[in-house]
């Protein structure tokens, strides 16, 4: 009998990593973030960090899966809630998060 894998019970599959790594680039370009990086919460799960700064690099933001509750969470660095819902809907608050986290004017195109 082969091996068995066992994937984190919060996985985040493909597409909605490319997703992820393609909103993460957007925010590096608009100069919102300095890098992104896949790294695992302290439950062994996948989360897709963003960061900011240069030297003093800090995390900016990171995004979770929950699959029992079937939505994605995103939290800021100091671990309050920036938003949770499908991963459409969570880009959306992220990109507002970052928006008026750098000061911008509310109507600038993202």
């Amino acid at each position: 009998m082969g091996d068995v894998t066992r994937l984190p019970d919060n996985f985040i599959g493909k597409e909605d990593r490319e997703k992820l790594e393609s909103f993460g680039g957007h925010t590096i370009a608009r100069g919102r973030a300095t890098r992104w990086h896949w790294g695992k919460d302290a439950a062994g799960n996948d989360a897709f960090e963003i960061y900011e700064g240069g030297t003093d690099e800090r995390l900016a933001a990171s995004v979770n899966r929950d699959r029992r509750l079937g939505m994605f969470l995103a939290v800021n660095g100091e671990r309050h809630a920036i938003g949770s819902g499908d991963l459409e809907h969570l880009m959306a608050e992220l990109e507002q998060y970052f928006v008026r986290r750098h000061g911008e004017l509310p109507d600038t195109p993202a």
